[in-house]
């Protein structure tokens, strides 16, 4: 039985499942793997076994010509934020393969769950593409569709993400060693581009509606950094919260104004339209 060479860049929780399921595939000689170091603080990190076949580095592109002697049929990338040189793409002569959360060619490029989130998305999906030379920009293999619900939080959508990915590379792994999976161009010009989220767009305008600052709160909830403000001069990093409909506190409110604090330490507060209940939080 000939076994296809597979290398494997990655980590996190999506890229384990990849990594479980090549390591257990009768038909793959898994060659290397690549995944970050054990200090790294990446969220939903998930620390690789220690092993001769195992690097351990946030820097694939520093191992292209090991990976030339190697000259693997197929590379999986999974959960991996480096982009990679063309040099190294063109490595395996069945390809690279990626995933991304995203229906592309719309939302190419980084933190694109929680712009989706954030934007009141109601369904996004895990892409199975090429990598080529433009990010996230390859041949798209398949797609799955992917429910957000109004009550969401960024853990549950990742949580959704691994579902899928497993259902992905189960599904189309086969007619990759076969040599006849589907590949489907991309319209890059019917796309959009995502940059990387920092912590300005973290920061909660409360003259903004209640459901706009809820949909933030849920699009960077743990295990991201958390949506903060700051009340009495102190920052608050929330992680829960739910919109008060239309209800009338008291007079000369104005929005980032507490207007209740409740038995349960949970506090409400106007916004433009509403109120929201700050549920769970923490001062920092």
């Amino acid at each position: 039985m000939n076994k296809l060479k597979v290398l494997f860049i990655g980590g996190l929780t999506n890229g384990k499942i990849v990594y479980d399921y090549l390591v257990k595939n009768k038909y793959v000689n898994l060659q290397l793997v690549i995944s970050y170091s054990d200090n790294t603080n990446k969220p939903r990190f998930i620390q690789f076994p220690d092993g001769e076949n195992i690097i351990k580095s946030d820097k694939a592109n520093d191992y292209i010509e090991k990976i030339k002697q190697l000259s693997p049929d197929l590379i999986f990338v999974v959960g991996w934020s480096e982009l990679l040189k063309e040099e190294l793409l063109n490595i395996p002569q069945k390809g690279v393969i990626g995933f991304h959360p995203a229906k592309l060619p719309r939302d190419r490029g980084r933190s694109v769950l929680a712009w989706q989130i954030e934007e009141g998305y109601t369904e996004t999906a895990l892409t199975m593409f090429y990598y080529n030379n433009i990010p996230d920009g390859g041949d798209i293999i398949a797609q799955e569709t992917i429910k957000i619900e109004e009550n969401d939080y960024i853990g549950d959508v990742l949580n959704k993400i691994d579902y899928a990915t497993y259902n992905i590379v189960r599904a189309y792994f086969p007619l990759l060693r076969q040599g006849i999976v589907p590949r489907q161009p991309q319209d890059l010009n019917k796309g959009n581009f995502r940059r990387l989220r920092t912590d300005r767009d973290s920061l909660i305008d409360w003259n903004q509606n209640a459901v706009n600052i809820y949909n933030k709160i849920r699009a960077i909830s743990k295990p991201y950094p958390g949506a903060f403000t700051i009340i009495e001069n102190e920052k608050v990093r929330i992680w829960k919260s739910e919109i008060i409909n239309r209800f009338q506190f008291g007079y000369n409110e104005i929005p980032g104004k507490v207007v209740a604090r409740l038995f349960d330490n949970s506090m409400i507060i106007k916004c433009r339209d509403n109120y929201i209940r700050l549920i769970e939080y923490e001062k920092e």
